[in-house]
């Protein structure tokens, strides 16, 4: 995804928020605003998906984000439950309802999208490259150091081959 340099990027943090906002409105409507316990579980849970997924981008690793965004979902469904209760007790009229919920899904699959595209390998919104192995690292020392190059038995694959070592490719 390139391009992305903030949260706010996020096409699913940009609809999460819409959701959002979109169920504190209908929550300050009669009847709905008189269940304050339904009310408060339904914006926080709602006000969380968007904060996981802002969270797990500021994190700074893929891995980081890749957890935040299943915390995301796990609150994404807790909403959809809240808006499941919120019907049932005719808080909410049927369209209302019927639209809140397909929001929730389509946020849902942009969220499983993003994960999914960050787990293939060289994807991701930040790419990241394989890190060096300690064992490398000391022996790049070493060879800087000393002048000489590392015995053969130390030397990657690609490296006794002739060819320098790669450290642009993802980690498998």
């Amino acid at each position: 995804m390139p391009g992305v340099q903030s949260f706010t990027d996020l096409k699913c943090w940009q609809e999460a928020r819409l959701w959002s906002k979109m169920i504190f409105q209908q929550t300050k409507t009669q009847p709905f605003a008189r269940d304050r316990r339904l009310v408060e579980q339904i914006n926080d849970s709602s006000e969380s998906v968007m904060s996981n997924i802002a969270e797990g981008f500021g994190r700074g690793t893929q891995a980081e984000l890749i957890l935040f965004l299943g915390y995301a979902l796990g609150s994404l469904d807790e909403t959809r439950s809240h808006l499941v209760a919120a019907y049932d007790r005719e808080f909410i009229p049927k369209p209302m309802y019927e639209t809140l919920f397909r929001q929730g899904t389509a946020i849902r699959k942009m969220t499983v999208g993003l994960i999914t595209s960050m787990i293939r390998p060289g994807g991701g919104v930040k790419f990241f490259r394989r890190q060096k192995s300690w064992s490398d690292e000391v022996w790049e020392l070493y060879e800087r150091v000393t002048g000489k190059e590392r015995p053969e038995l130390y030397r990657t694959h690609s490296e006794a081959n002739g060819r320098p070592p790669r450290n642009d490719t993802p980690p498998s």
